[in-house]
């Protein structure tokens, strides 16, 4: 095992364990703190596979933007009347664990039975320049409906918190 396998392992490690962390967690606090290393864990990966634009939307829009969105989230919503232990029970337990695991086992078919074709890639030189010119000159349009879209979801959340605390 070569040493690039070894750095594979142990970012895809990283990103289990945080995404384990984001779905095994009893606090949303801890949940969020999961999710960011798992968002970490996939631009990682993406700086593996070479693509080193995507790494860095990963952490800009995913780990700084959409993680920054779900923290004031969990601080305006405050706290839940009921923890997940409350409203968790053996059976939706077991549910989850069969379709889960039944899950796995269709992926892991369909990826196996699947006849996997090899060709050889052609060059492709696009740089990170050429795709920022590309999405500011074509794609200004859309990058300004997102903010938009941002800014209202930051609106929306201020305002049930405080609709929320006027009624509690």
């Amino acid at each position: 095992m070569g040493a690039a396998e070894i750095i594979f392992i142990i970012i895809a490690l990283f990103t289990m364990i945080g995404a384990l962390m984001t779905v095994l967690s009893g606090s949303l606090i801890y949940a969020m703190m999961g999710l960011i290393s798992t968002l970490f864990g996939v631009a990682g990966l993406y700086i593996y596979l070479n693509a080193p634009f995507l790494a860095m939307m990963q952490i800009l829009i995913y780990v700084g933007a959409v993680s920054i969105l779900i923290a004031f989230a969990i601080m305006l919503a405050g706290p839940f009347t009921m923890k997940p232990k409350e409203w968790t029970t053996v059976t939706k337990f077991i549910g989850s664990i069969v379709v889960s695991v039944v899950s796995f086992v269709l992926v892991f078919r369909a990826i196996m039975q699947t006849p996997w074709v090899q060709g050889k890639i052609k060059n492709f030189n696009v740089t990170t320049k050429d795709l920022g010119r590309i999405f500011l000159d074509r794609l200004a349009f859309p990058f300004e409906i997102i903010s938009l879209l941002i800014v209202i979801a930051i609106i929306g959340a201020i305002m049930l918190a405080l609709f929320s605390r006027r009624q509690g």
